[in-house]
């Protein structure tokens, strides 16, 4: 298993984090290793948008230290119903572990089709023996681009 950044450049809060305010609590955001995603949509010669949308799948990577973490997903994959993922860029703190400010966020709205984990049992810096990445893939509804000054788009990949 290849060594993953302890830089935290993007974390992912499990909800939408719209919902509560500053109360993003630091110990329920979960390190991003990795996230891709490819919105596509059919245009005529004169650019106008026709036909379906394409289905989109996000898919992403965490890393989590204990398996009770993936357990979530896994509960969610069984229901038939949308979740929100806020993922958070560049955030940081208050001295009480809330979310004091961030550059970015992203919400994405959907359901999780698909869990995969990959286990590392190798003795890492810290003295932890145990790392696992869990890669998510989301059947997306919707995303929202958060800016700095509350400026947000919304871009509804599937009508619901």
């Amino acid at each position: 298993m290849p060594k993953y950044s302890d830089h935290l450049k993007a974390v992912l809060y499990p909800d939408n984090f719209q919902e509560v305010g500053e109360n993003v609590e630091k110990r329920l955001c979960q390190t991003i290793q990795h996230f891709s995603y490819k919105c596509q949509r059919s245009r005529n010669e004169a650019g106008f948008p026709y036909g379906g949308t394409t289905p989109t799948e996000l898919q992403f990577t965490v890393r989590l230290e204990s398996t009770d973490g993936s357990r979530l997903f896994y509960q969610q994959m069984q229901c038939n119903e949308l979740f929100s993922y806020t993922f958070i860029f560049n955030a940081t703190y208050n001295q009480f572990d809330r979310l004091k400010a961030y550059d970015d966020a992203m919400i994405a709205k959907g359901f999780v089709v698909d869990v995969k984990e990959d286990y590392d049992a190798t003795m890492t810096e810290d003295g932890t023996l145990q790392q696992i990445l869990v890669t998510v893939t989301l059947l997306l509804s919707s995303i929202t681009y958060m800016g700095k000054d509350d400026n947000y788009k919304v871009l509804e990949v599937t009508r619901h």
